[in-house]
């Protein structure tokens, strides 16, 4: 029986790809004999360049539709699917396929009656020789992994076929199957759809295929609606529904007796990946975390559901799909080649400093404004007493004498170890070798500026907003432990805060550079030097 391919293109303010798109599905060697299109209320051209292609149906819908909801929507004005030759073609508004791309998906599908859903490769929008990505799998523990991802196409992926799953744009699946599972599944917004979909589409005793011969273009933003780009809001937006997604389906798929541990792990895990985030460097990830844990936490009735239609379908079991999956071992070398990738400097995605053109001079200047009239009283003072203040030795001899093992002059005196803080004092006395006692007096002229620059700094390493700098700085300049150490007379505390920014800065970059690692061991032992009690926290 002759083929029946309908294809559905969903775009939701996409004009600046759309064109493209449609140009690319007029130029199919084998046209698809109904195209269906669907707005979700754009505010752009997308409409007029969407009714201007003359498709067979051109639905308006409302602008909160998932790309799921669209692809049901379309589905819904068509007739029953008389056979399993009738063919489903889903595209986004940045899924521009090559000519050959429906014929190539068409041919699978036509010669392999078990296989009903066929992908394509996906390649990257603008470097037409990259491969944006191709299959999906999962973990044992459920994460979304893309089998190839950002690599130059030179067939070494072309003899890949049977996967767990495809991605949703410019997949070809057959329309009985859609209906029978009843679509993507609505607990799962803008993410993970295609996976759990092609997942039941294998646990039902189907296979989904990649087309290798099958290219299509994306720019990686049409189909979930989300921005591809690596950071600010859009990057928090993404990985938050990534992990929404992840939680969904894990309660999806476990059995009914594990349920309640998982629901009751639900808000601890999202701490415990927090505190992850934190140790990776993406602090934008930890409200996604708790966002994502409290939703899945609250969504009962789409869980629900979800279950319900898996078992319905679901005639294999798990079992069958475990080959797909990623195995320990191979998750456990992806990592590895994640962190090689840093080492050499690749992924680091770091903001750029731009100290005067962010605000970072200004910052520092209006603290060291703040510093001389907090401390103008203490202008041509040589040395400085009261609280834990005491003057240093009068020479850096003198100092250096009193590090290490040696007299005490402590009650009634002692032989024994130094306070560790001594090599501090006899680092900072050396430094103004001809009086040392003045060293605590520029210290507390010097605290103010030097606090704001650390912390500036230290917020370039998470952010490139100059505003969210800026008052990374204010806070930790204006933290009560800080001003207090200063009416108290406490150089270690000083000394400690002053250091800890600077600490951060340094372990950044650890990774990547010898100098800043030995940088950052010194700086380690200088603020356990001056505040012990913090060993445990920086350790962990």
């Amino acid at each position: 029986m002759h083929a029946r391919v309908t294809a559905i293109l969903v775009a939701r303010n996409g004009a600046k790809h759309l064109e493209r798109t449609l140009e690319a599905l007029s130029r199919q060697t084998r046209q698809p004999d109904v195209v269906i299109t669907v707005d979700c209320g754009s505010s752009d051209a997308t409409a007029q360049l969407l009714a201007a292609h003359g498709p067979t149906h051109f639905i308006s819908a409302d602008s909160d539709l998932t790309f799921g909801q669209a692809i049901a929507a379309a589905v819904r004005v068509m007739a029953p699917p008389e056979s399993d030759s009738e063919m489903l073609w889903l595209l986004a508004q940045d899924s521009a396929p090559e000519p050959g791309a429906l014929e190539a998906l068409l041919g699978e599908l036509e010669i392999a009656p078990s296989v009903a859903v066929a992908g394509p490769k996906i390649m990257d929008w603008r470097a037409h020789d990259y491969i944006h990505d191709v299959g999906l799998s999962m973990t044992p523990g459920g994460a979304t992994v893309t089998l190839v991802e950002s690599e130059l196409d030179q067939g070494q992926h072309d003899g890949m076929s049977d996967v767990l799953a495809v991605d949703a744009g410019g997949m070809l699946v057959r329309h009985s199957v859609w209906n029978q599972l009843g679509g993507f599944d609505p607990g799962l917004p803008s993410a993970d759809d295609a996976l759990d979909f092609c997942v039941r589409v294998r646990l039902s005793g189907r296979r989904v295929s990649v087309v290798a011969a099958a290219r299509v273009a994306s720019a990686g933003d049409g189909v979930a609606g989300l921005s591809g780009s690596s950071r600010g809001r859009a990057r928090r937006k993404r990985l938050r529904v990534a992990r929404t997604a992840q939680l969904h389906r894990r309660l999806v798929y476990s059995a009914g007796w594990l349920i309640p541990l998982h629901w009751i792990a639900l808000v601890p895990f999202a701490f415990f990946r927090s505190i992850g985030a934190l140790l990776q460097k993406e602090p934008g990830a930890i409200p996604g975390e708790f966002s994502a844990a409290f939703r899945t936490a609250f969504s009962g009735s789409r869980v629900h559901n979800a279950r319900r239609r898996l078992a319905e379908t679901r005639t294999l079991g798990w079992g069958s799909i475990a080959s797909l999956r990623l195995t320990n071992a191979e998750v456990r070398r992806r990592h590895a080649l994640k962190r090689e990738a840093v080492l050499v400097g690749l992924g680091a995605d770091r903001p750029e400093i731009r100290f005067f053109a962010s605000g970072g001079a200004w910052t520092v200047l209006a603290a060291a404004l703040v510093g001389i009239i907090m401390f103008a009283s203490l202008l041509g003072a040589q040395n400085l007493a009261g609280g834990g203040l005491l003057p240093l030795s009068s020479t850096p001899a003198g100092l250096w004498a009193s590090v290490g093992y040696g007299w005490r002059d402590l009650g009634l005196g002692f032989v024994g170890a130094a306070d560790p803080f001594a090599a501090v004092l006899a680092v900072l006395g050396s430094l103004t070798f001809w009086a040392p006692s003045y060293s605590l007096v520029l210290l507390y002229f010097v605290a103010l500026p030097l606090a704001a620059l650390g912390a500036w700094l230290a917020a370039t390493r998470l952010t490139d907003r100059g505003y969210l700098r800026f008052t990374a700085a204010a806070l930790w300049v204006l933290a009560p432990t800080f001003l207090t150490a200063f009416s108290a007379g406490r150089p270690a505390a000083i000394l400690a805060h002053l250091l800890l920014p600077w600490l951060f800065f340094a372990g950044y970059s650890a990774g990547r550079s010898w100098s800043a690692s030995a940088t950052a061991s010194l700086l380690f032992a200088a603020v356990l030097f001056c505040a012990p009690s913090l060993t445990p926290a920086l350790l962990i």
